[in-house]
């Protein structure tokens, strides 16, 4: 399945196959895909032209796997019908918009290549449009009003290419580089701080661990004050850089945040991306799972065993 970086790409070619639909015989018509009111060059007799001016991409989440890992997009296309002169008099207008909107009908599914390698499959179906709707498309655009109907290509893609492996402390060491995001989950702080300094000691660089409000401020400004701060300091520099207890911000959080989360306004993506220009590893301390735009960008992801209960003495002895 295509990804979403892909995504201007899977728009050009859906365009492109709709075209290919509409010139293929036995259906032959021209087909262009001009903005409303362009100058129509290079085209004689009945025509169509197809206008995307629309489009949606909606998430939704798997349930075995976390995070919005699908993208449906939507593409909203006007399909107008052009003349072969002003007086129309052969209908042909007419001829060339009931033979779109039937090929249409009849191929409700197009499978579209994407590059050399990859496939996506298209839904197409009617969008209705008001004559409101219709009218406003047209005098947004200063041009006449045409006979047209709308047509919406629905395709799914991967949301986000999520690289992450759960892993070893050892593969952080072998694959995570400078900016790279790393998460350490389980209740035991003590073994992910022992981990932390493992990380670091192989590295040969510094460990730094800091909680999440010394990092984390009211605004992305503040968060990169604080960031420099930590990293200006000689005994800092090139280090690895630990957040303890990151769930307030980082774990997976309510749809509907408290207005007493301070947290509430972050905007976790600015603080990832200045995160990840740190000169080493970033780990993030977690108790329970990563949050969606965490995971997206997490390299390694090392899972934490839960410790073993403490034996009372009585119990031990059998007593």
């Amino acid at each position: 399945m295509s990804s979403l970086t892909n995504y201007g790409q899977a728009i050009a070619s859906t365009t492109v196959a709709l075209q290919r639909l509409l010139t293929s015989p036995p259906i032959g018509l021209q087909v262009t895909a001009y903005a409303l009111g362009a100058p129509r060059t290079g085209v004689t007799g009945p025509s169509i032209n197809l206008f995307l001016y629309y489009d949606s991409l909606i998430s939704y989440r798997e349930e075995t796997q976390r995070g919005p890992s699908r993208v449906i997009a939507e593409l909203h296309y006007l399909v107008s019908a052009f003349p072969g002169d002003d007086v129309d008099t052969d209908a042909g207008s007419h001829r060339s918009f009931g033979a779109a909107r039937a090929a249409i009908e009849r191929h409700p599914v197009l499978n579209v290549p994407i590059g050399s390698a990859d496939n996506l499959q298209v839904w197409l179906s009617p969008s209705p449009l008001t004559s409101e709707a219709l009218t406003s498309l047209w005098v947004a655009s200063a041009a006449p009003l045409r006979l047209s109907f709308g047509v919406m290509a629905s395709f799914t893609l991967d949301a986000a290419e999520r690289t992450a492996v759960v892993g070893t402390v050892g593969d952080v060491v072998k694959q995570a580089g400078a900016g790279a995001m790393v998460v350490f989950t389980g209740s035991d702080g003590a073994t992910k701080a022992r981990a932390a300094a493992s990380v670091a000691s192989e590295l040969g660089k510094p460990l730094v661990t800091v909680l999440l409000d010394e990092v984390v401020g009211a605004s992305v400004a503040d968060t990169e004050d604080n960031l420099d701060r930590i990293f200006e300091q000689a005994e800092h520099r090139g280090a690895v850089l630990m957040i303890a207890a990151s769930d307030p911000l980082f774990g997976v959080r309510p749809e509907v945040l408290d207005l007493d989360d301070p947290y509430a306004g972050v905007e976790i993506g600015s603080i990832l991306d200045l995160l990840g220009q740190s000169p080493s590893v970033v780990i993030i301390a977690l108790t329970d799972l990563a949050g969606d735009e965490l995971a997206d960008r997490t390299q390694v992801q090392v899972r934490f065993p839960e410790p073993e209960p403490k034996r009372d003495s009585a119990s031990a002895t059998g007593d």
